[in-house]
């Protein structure tokens, strides 16, 4: 156990490291902030929450942190964006974390094989709030400056909306996998170019049908400013939307296939089949069209 928790934090190093090299504005921006390695000191043995934070840890070396009581989490933490989260932070709702860990583990992480482990984020943070850097919005953010740290947000005390939970993680983990040199150039370049060959922007979308037309899958348009922002909805899109719908889409709107083409095939080649994530997310206890 210990040799392969230190496999993960090496591989995750390494490919932080390559990432923020890659980048020169990134590069430049310094880290005020690195995630704990180590659970904090307030996560003891004793309730439903805690216990399962701690054996999550124990088994891969993952520390879901929901701790806000340090001061530094009431400040805003650095992104290559400079994403910023509002001030009024509270623990994470402990239905909605615990889901989340299940989800993480029992959908996620026993599914890889081994060599595939590194691409599990080292640090998952939960907060109640949207993910907003000026007029942008997120499902999930990851951090730069952390060992891909994973932020979720808007999750909710009263009816816990499972759908986003579900696709809060596959949002993030595309930011994860696009960012590798490789899959950034066999995969991401070639859905940007798609935007770009065809001359389509967010905002020339105003309805869904319009969206649908341009090749994008929302009408928000603070949703669908960047290419990473469209890139990730795909996965998270994939990720849950009913096959019927889904395959609807794929068929009437050819520009929305061949982007969906591209953010499955880069999953697939990580050893994650999103068609098999959305045949078992159908399927599952946790979604609320089963219950």
């Amino acid at each position: 156990m210990k040799n392969m928790k230190n496999t993960i934090r090496l591989a995750l190093l390494i490919g932080i490291t390559l990432h923020m090299l890659s980048c020169s504005s990134e590069a430049s921006l310094e880290a005020d902030y690195v995630a704990p390695n180590e659970l904090p000191e307030n996560i003891v043995a004793g309730t439903p929450l805690n216990d399962r934070i701690i054996q999550l840890y124990k088994d891969y070396g993952i520390v879901v942190y929901t701790d806000v009581t340090n001061p530094r989490m009431y400040k805003d933490l650095v992104s290559e964006e400079g994403l910023t989260i509002a001030a009024d932070r509270i623990p994470a709702d402990t239905t909605a974390a615990l889901i989340y860990i299940h989800m993480i583990e029992k959908e996620f992480i026993n599914s890889l094989a081994n060599n595939k482990l590194h691409i599990v984020p080292r640090n998952f943070y939960l907060f109640k709030n949207d993910l907003i850097a000026g007029t942008y919005e997120y499902i999930s953010k990851t951090w730069y400056n952390s060992n891909g740290d994973l932020t979720v947000g808007s999750l909710k005390n009263v009816g816990l909306d499972s759908v986003k939970l579900k696709q809060t993680f596959y949002y993030g983990l595309s930011s994860i996998l696009r960012n590798d040199a490789v899959n950034s150039n066999s995969f991401y370049s070639p859905f940007v170019d798609i935007n770009t060959d065809a001359g389509v922007y967010y905002w020339q979308v105003t309805s869904l049908d319009q969206a649908y037309e341009k090749g994008f899958l929302s009408s928000n348009q603070n949703l669908i400013k960047s290419n990473q922002q469209d890139f990730d909805l795909y996965a998270a899109w994939a990720s849950t939307t009913p096959p019927n719908t889904r395959d609807s889409i794929l068929n009437l709107y050819p520009q929305i296939k061949r982007k969906y083409d591209l953010v499955t095939s880069m999953f697939k080649q990580e050893g994650i089949d999103l068609t098999v994530v959305n045949r078992n997310w159908q399927e599952s206890s946790f979604n609320p069209k089963n219950n």
